[in-house]
């Protein structure tokens, strides 16, 4: 029976184990990517919810100004000293 040469066997055995490494890695930066794209899901929904707020900061700031205007006319506010300048 034929039996193969010390350094073949080497060989065959060192290309089984860069083949488990590449695997090895390759699960790793799978696992990584899954990993990123949660993050990025997350990071999508906190700006979701941010925009959201601005949304709703911008519509409170116009009723706001509607409300004042209503109250004192046209002008623009110091918003340091509160006082308004009447538009001529």
């Amino acid at each position: 029976m034929a039996q193969l040469a010390q350094d073949e066997l080497q060989s065959i055995k060192d290309l089984q184990q860069k083949y488990n490494q590449t695997v090895f890695e390759l699960g790793s930066i799978e696992a990584q990517i899954i990993a990123l794209n949660q993050r990025l899901k997350n990071l999508a929904n906190d700006k979701d919810g941010l925009v959201a707020d601005l949304i709703s900061i911008e519509k409170k700031e116009n009723e706001l100004i509607a409300s004042l205007q209503d109250k004192y006319g046209q002008g623009t506010i110091d918003p340091q000293t509160g006082i308004i300048t009447p538009i001529q």
